[in-house]
Parts: structure tokens; sequence; C-alpha cells
């Protein structure tokens, strides 16, 4: 638990981080707003993963700390992004709408091919916007972890 935790409280420093350095890079407010929509979803998957990962990898792993750190960035960017944008329209973006013809289910099949098709470029966005970031980050706090548990 205190990896999940520990990877969640990463998320978080990094939306903190990050949702300022979006606004002066895109120089609208509006990408501040995605990015601090995205900090709930991030912080449940980064605590969901980073507790599997510790639960999980074997600690017999070499550089057993920066592997569990970079198995967890890398798994929270899966999951959160898939999370993410199957939330997108709770969060009100046009970006995938499950609600665009009258018939459910061929609102789904749109939703589900809108999803399919978004996807591998949101999680590339997503690692070329906040890797700079979330890297360190995680290495940090995989390191504060293991300390704390008496890993070093």
């Amino acid at each position: 638990m205190g990896a999940g935790y520990s990877m969640a409280a990463g998320v978080l420093a990094g939306g903190i981080v990050f949702a300022p350095v979006s606004t002066l890079v895109s120089g609208t407010a509006a990408s501040a707003g995605v990015v601090l929509s995205a900090i709930p979803v991030y912080l449940a998957t980064g605590f969901v993963v980073g507790a599997l990962t510790w639960r999980f990898l074997s600690s017999s792993v070499p550089y057993y700390r920066a592997v569990a750190a970079l198995v967890t960035v890398v798994g929270n960017y899966l999951a959160g992004t898939a999370v993410w944008l199957l939330l997108a329209p709770v969060y009100g973006y046009e970006v995938l709408n499950p609600y665009v013809g009258a018939d459910p289910l061929t609102s789904l099949t749109e939703f589900l091919g809108a999803f399919f098709e978004l996807y591998p470029l949101t999680v590339l966005t997503v690692v070329v916007w906040t890797i700079w970031i979330a890297v360190p980050l995680s290495l940090i706090f995989s390191y504060v972890h293991e300390r704390s548990r008496g890993g070093e």
C-alpha cells in the first residue's frame, strides 16, 4: 500500500508542476483544466499500479527500485490514459462522445471506435509531455518508499 501512496504522491506533485507549465506552453488556461481533470484519474491508477508493482515484482530483479519505478510509470501511462479517455465524456470533452447516435448500440460502437483510435496517440502525447517529470518523481518516490521500509 505504501508504494501506491508513494506513486500517487508523485503523480500529484507532477500534476501540480505540469498544470502551470502546460498553460505557459499552450498559452491558454484550458490546457491546465485538462491536466487538472486528469490528475484524479492518474492518482487512482498510480496508486493501484504502484501497489501492484511493489507487490508482485520480485525484489531479486537487478536495480529493483529503478525497475519498479519505471514499471509503475509505464503502467500508469497505459492504465491512467485508458481510464481518462473512457471518462472523457463525463468531463464534457468532445474528444469522445458515446451519445452521438440515437441507437445506444451504435453509440457504444462509435465510442469504442473513437477510444481505440485515440488511445495510442493520447498515450504518446501524455508520455512526450510528462516524461520529464514522471520518471524523476517516480524514481525519487520509489527511493523514499524503499528507505521507509528499511530496504536500503
